[in-house]
């Protein structure tokens, strides 16, 4: 394998990241959506509002021959509210109405609300690489980040039968409680979640 390097994102990485990121939650994205993954694509495009150096946030790529093949995304304080007007009118025109609340809808879904503490808001490998050693690589790096700033602990939430979840608990993170969500069951397609934590 070619070798690795860990970067921090840049706003010229937005457009590979967000196909990255559906590309490895399409089953999240797409269940109960009728919409293409393509279609996912655009109405993130149009709605993601997260800028590089947000000091609200820990952003960093996995690059192999500077092709983004894997990212995470730490929330480490409050985030402030975006410049960005969302085009909700245009994407219902263009996606319908339902498509458009329902995926929004779900992104609120899964997102944590962890005010005092850092949280994985997400983290990705291209499906291809995967069980290749970059998820524990931007883990590792993401996690001396964090301490280089003072922070002394960090957390995720996994759906249960996530096999990311043996990688958690290799690094050090605990499972401090098992979730049980049938609103994000019905929803993404996952009933039972995980939030684990560690501290360094």
């Amino acid at each position: 394998m070619d070798h690795i390097t860990i970067e921090e994102y840049q706003d010229k990485d937005f457009e590979s990241v967000i196909a990255l990121l559906v590309h490895s939650f399409k089953s999240k994205f797409c269940h109960r959506q009728d919409l293409s993954v393509h279609d996912i694509k655009d109405m993130i495009y149009a709605s993601w509002d997260l800028k590089a150096g947000d000091p609200a946030y820990l952003h960093f790529v996995a690059k192999q021959n500077q092709t983004i093949v894997g990212v995470i995304l730490i929330r480490c304080g409050k985030k402030e509210k975006g410049n960005k007007r969302i085009p909700i009118i245009s994407l219902c025109k263009r996606y319908g109405v339902m498509n458009t609340i329902l995926l929004f809808f779900k992104m609120l879904l899964l997102d944590a609300n962890t005010p005092n503490e850092c949280y994985i808001e997400h983290i990705a490998v291209s499906d291809t690489l995967r069980g290749k050693g970059i998820g524990k690589q931007l883990l590792q790096y993401a996690e001396q980040a964090l301490w280089d700033r003072g922070y002394t602990s960090w957390s995720l939430a996994v759906a249960e039968d996530n096999p990311a979840k043996n990688l958690y608990s290799r690094l050090g993170f605990k499972e401090i409680k098992k979730i049980k969500s049938p609103l994000k069951g019905f929803f993404v397609g996952t009933y039972h979640w995980s939030f684990m934590q560690k501290n360094f």
